[in-house]
């Protein structure tokens, strides 16, 4: 019996099915000739069934099985994984998803095999059955705050050491828990804390873009009101061309060019460079200095002769059309910032300025990280319902889920409430033309909310219409906010982008490949290839056709070690009370 099947081919295989259609048509025609010939001679075969003697005579060569380099040869495997007779999504070397059946094999820390056909093995190796399962790459958040606690401010922190303990003992299963077996910390300030997460047993891969690259009297020191003496200490990027910007003689300006700061970056094993550009549009009236665009030009050419990819805060119009001009790689936050003036602060048209500058952000193939948890965090905290999710007993350990239930722990929503004092003692004018729609600040900061979904659902479902190179990055740790639980919130990142309209196939994308291309590590990550990290993920549902199989998680293989699910909850790991 013959079988036939119909999947999806790589360009290697068919050049190899190319080289057997050929040897099987050459075959073919050969036993056509000569069921001619014998028509011919003995005048019994009509033209019909030479016909069918070529026909029969292909059909033969075809079921004939020629064997594979891979079955033919045997591979030695030293500590590895077959997972056989599974799903296979991935993507090729043009970026074009591929779904087929096929085998997986790792050995030790890598991929050694993907294909259609059973490789013969040697040596030590498990087998797990992936019939009726869907194999993929690890997942990979590009945007996180690992030193950021979810739900604890450093005071909070320094009154509970056991709790905080507990987390970060927790926290790289819980983002395993969740598929995400490759992280990017952009803003590595705390890299005691990255080096301890760096020697935890079972955790993700970690990258950073070490220190965050700031300027002299930027919005970050301006925020966190840095006295003059530690904006000196610190690492700032010297910009030559700022006229308002004055240092003194005692600072060697040579530690603070582009080329030393970069040179920091490197020494703190960092791969890529994190800058900012935030303006008026957040609602601060503007006390900081904004980066000049030539300091900016100097500052990515010098990153990209080091190979390095430079991401930017901008989560408005004028810091994006900016981000765009300066030539990062990397555009980091939905424009959710619109417009300068109090007067249109919540003014929800999307003018064709808005649409062109995101057309021209797509078509450039700038990688585009829409951090919708950023501000769906804020809201899940405002609604006062996440903690209820029973999601978070798998992600949190116990006592400090129990600790950020109480009214202590809930200190992150008295947080916004108070934002409204805040903003009318420092811009009243912005305040009285916002609360004038409102009865209350809190309900003014729930309507804020409502204004800046919209705004992102508009904007990421351009992008994805005009085919943008969308990250996922979920912002996670920003502001400490508890609604950020570690891999959770990855999930609930791409449920956002569902919702706004994005394809299960650019979702899949921007979670794997999208990201690995856009932080130079896809020689390592992002598909399921031979040669690359062994980060896979084994799941019982279709990513392509369901996004809650994002969910459905049946395996997690970090660097070729296999981890049923529940094994990576926090429901297996003991934890003690707090004090």
């Amino acid at each position: 019996m013959c079988i036939f099947q119909i999947r999806s081919v790589t360009i290697v295989e068919l050049k190899r099915l190319s080289g057997a259609l050929q040897i099987r048509i050459k075959h073919g025609f050969k036993a056509f000739k000569k069921n001619v010939q014998e028509a011919n001679n003995q005048k019994i075969l009509s033209m019909k069934k030479a016909v069918l003697a070529l026909l029969i005579g292909i059909l033969f060569v075809s079921c004939k099985h020629k064997p594979t380099e891979s079955t033919r040869n045997s591979i030695n495997i030293d500590h590895g994984i077959l997972v056989e007779n599974t799903t296979i999504i991935s993507t090729n070397t043009n970026g074009v998803i591929e779904k087929f059946v096929g085998y997986v094999l790792t050995d030790n820390d890598n991929i050694v095999y993907v294909g259609v056909d059973k490789p013969n093995l040697t040596g030590q190796y498990k087998v797990i059955d992936g019939h009726g399962k869907f194999t993929i790459p690890g997942l990979i958040d590009s945007h996180v705050h690992l030193a950021n606690m979810a739900g604890m401010t450093s005071n909070h922190q320094k009154k509970y050491p056991t709790l905080v303990q507990e987390y970060y003992a927790q926290l790289p299963k819980s983002f395993l828990y969740y598929g995400y077996t490759t992280l990017i910390d952009v803003n590595n300030y705390a890299p005691n804390v990255i080096n301890d997460l760096l020697n935890a047993p079972i955790r993700p891969d970690i990258f950073t873009c070490g220190n965050q690259v700031q300027i002299m009297n930027d919005f970050m020191m301006e925020m966190e009101q840095y006295t003059v003496e530690d904006r000196l200490k610190s690492p700032f990027l010297y910009d030559k061309y700022n006229k308002n910007i004055h240092i003194p003689e005692t600072v060697d300006l040579e530690a603070h060019t582009p080329k030393s700061i970069l040179a920091a970056i490197k020494r703190d094993e960092g791969l890529c460079v994190k800058t900012l550009y935030e303006d008026i549009s957040s609602g601060f009236p503007q006390s900081w200095e904004l980066p000049s665009l030539e300091l900016l030009n100097d500052l990515v050419k010098a990153a990209h002769q080091e190979g390095m990819p430079v991401i930017m805060h901008a989560p408005s119009y004028n810091g994006q059309r900016f981000a765009l001009e300066a030539g990062v790689d990397i555009i980091a936050h939905t424009m959710w910032n619109w417009y300068d003036t109090p007067e249109q602060f919540l003014d929800l048209k999307f003018t064709q300025d808005h649409k062109n500058l995101l057309l021209k952000i797509a078509n450039s193939g700038v990688g585009y990280q829409p951090t919708f948890r950023a501000i769906y965090g804020e809201v899940d905290l405002l609604e006062g319902q996440f903690y209820n999710d029973s999601t978070l007993e798998k992600i949190f350990p116990k006592s400090y889920l129990a600790w950020l239930k109480t009214e202590e722990g809930n200190w992150g929503k008295e947080k916004i409430v108070q934002r409204g004092k805040l903003v009318k003692a420092i811009n009243p004018t912005l305040y009285k033309s916002i609360r004038s729609n409102f009865n209350s600040d809190e309900e003014m900061f729930k309507g804020i909310q409502k204004m800046l979904k919209t705004r992102m659902n508009q904007v990421i479902k351009l992008l994805a219409d005009n085919h943008a190179k969308l990250l996922l990055a979920t912002d996670n740790g920003a502001m400490n906010m508890a609604t950020h639980p570690p891999g959770f919130n990855g999930y609930l990142e791409m449920n956002h982008w569902f919702q706004a309209g994005v394809s299960l196939e650019q979702i899949f994308l921007a979670a794997t490949v999208n990201n690995a291309k856009a932080f130079r590590i896809n020689s390592q990550y992002g598909t399921i290839t031979a040669g690359k990290i062994a980060n896979i993920l084994i799941l019982n549902k279709d990513p392509l056709n369901d996004i809650s199989a994002y969910e459905a998680i049946h395996m997690v293989i970090v660097h070729g070690q296999e981890y049923e699910r529940k094994m990576l909850s926090a429901n297996q790991i003991p934890d003690s009370h707090m004090n």
